[in-house]
């Protein structure tokens, strides 16, 4: 876990971050090429509608390939992105594969919302041209944003050496396990009021904007560091963060107590990218009404907001944005007091007076 503290346009915002720990292991079996039942796990905390878990995970797609001794130039493909299935807890795919005796396998997994890639969201192959460790499965420009906005997990299994089998020993090849691993950057926001709790304060269309919509991960570069090579940043790129039930959730204000949740946008997911401008935008819609009952004759001012920043969105990582409203944000005129007239002079005391002095340690 770690925090950071900085400032926009619409006041105090706070970010947090977590690691994302494994979602689930898979285990590929002996003779057959197989896959059994996951190992489970608990499902994180932090979990929300999207996420992949290991309660959720219904399929994910393999690629694999082997080399023969002696041949490690020439690489056999046997998984090209064949969708494996969980049915009645167990994973099964269409035309079994057999472990080649002293061969040496490498396997890639990938799930995106339990569906295949395809070319309108990005590509996705296995890297053969390549040598040795440098082989492995490429994502090409992976779109993300509001038209394909789906948790993203990966996994890979290198350099296993298959056993033959004997009659001794019928299953020789040990269990090859998957542990995926969210592979996007997952971010939210939260909303608090510093307003009198006279004033009651509606957001509305909430929504980021002028953010990378589209990048070309590898296990060896994740998502790359060349942002002219492996990102694209398309026009008009926007992308709603929405609460869920309402357009509009009234927020509550900091002091109130015995308030059982903040509005808290659902959780979106973006492409890693760490921002050195402040490029991305986050925008909504403010409304400001006096008392509780919100009709037009209480409304205070209705305005639209935007604050700019650069964020450092990591792999794997989970970003919560705590917007503190303020009157000063709201750009409204503050009720202001001072003293019309000069205040009466001190009365002169009568005893001594005594100097003290203060030092700083």
């Amino acid at each position: 876990m770690k925090k950071q503290f900085f400032y926009f346009a619409m006041g105090a915002v706070a970010l947090t971050a977590c690691t994302s720990e494994e979602v689930v292991d898979v285990s590929v079996q002996s003779n057959a090429i197989g896959f059994e039942n996951a190992v489970m796990k608990q499902s994180r905390a932090d979990a929300q509608v999207g996420d992949l878990t290991t309660d959720n995970l219904d399929k994910f797609m393999v690629y694999g390939y082997y080399t023969k001794d002696g041949q490690t130039a020439n690489p056999i493909q046997v998984f090209g992105g064949d969708a494996v299935t969980k049915q009645n807890g167990a994973w099964t795919y269409s035309g079994t594969r057999f472990w080649v005796p002293d061969a040496t396998y490498s396997f890639f997994s990938y799930s995106c919302a339990d569906v295949a890639l395809d070319n309108n969201y990005g590509t996705v192959g296995l890297d053969l041209n390549a040598t040795g460790a440098d082989r492995q499965l490429i994502i090409t420009n992976y779109r993300c944003d509001a038209h394909h906005n789906h948790d993203l997990i990966y996994a890979q299994n290198k350099e296993i050496k298959a056993l033959p089998k004997t009659e001794e020993n019928p299953t020789p090849n040990a269990n090859v396990s998957f542990k995926f691993s969210h592979i996007l950057t997952k971010i939210d926001a939260v909303f608090t009021s510093e307003f009198s709790s006279d004033y009651d304060i509606v957001i509305k269309d909430v929504r980021i904007e002028n953010f990378r919509n589209i990048g070309t991960f590898s296990q060896t570069k994740g998502w790359g560091t060349t942002p002219d090579r492996d990102f694209r940043l398309e026009s008009n790129i926007s992308m709603r963060m929405e609460f869920g039930t309402a357009d509009g959730v009234g927020v509550a204000n900091a002091s109130q107590t015995n308030i059982a949740q903040k509005p808290k946008t659902l959780a979106r997911y973006v492409i890693p990218y760490k921002y050195n401008y402040t490029d991305v935008q986050l925008l909504f819609t403010i409304e400001l009404y006096k008392g509780k009952n919100h009709t037009a004759e209480n409304l205070v001012m209705s305005r639209n907001m935007e604050g700019h920043w650069s964020p450092k969105w990591e792999q794997g990582y989970y970003y919560t944005y705590n917007i503190t409203l303020t009157g000063t944000v709201a750009n409204l005129q503050p009720i202001v007091f001072e003293v019309a007239q000069d205040m009466n002079d001190w009365t002169p005391s009568t005893s001594t007076a005594t100097d003290i002095s203060f030092s700083a340690n």
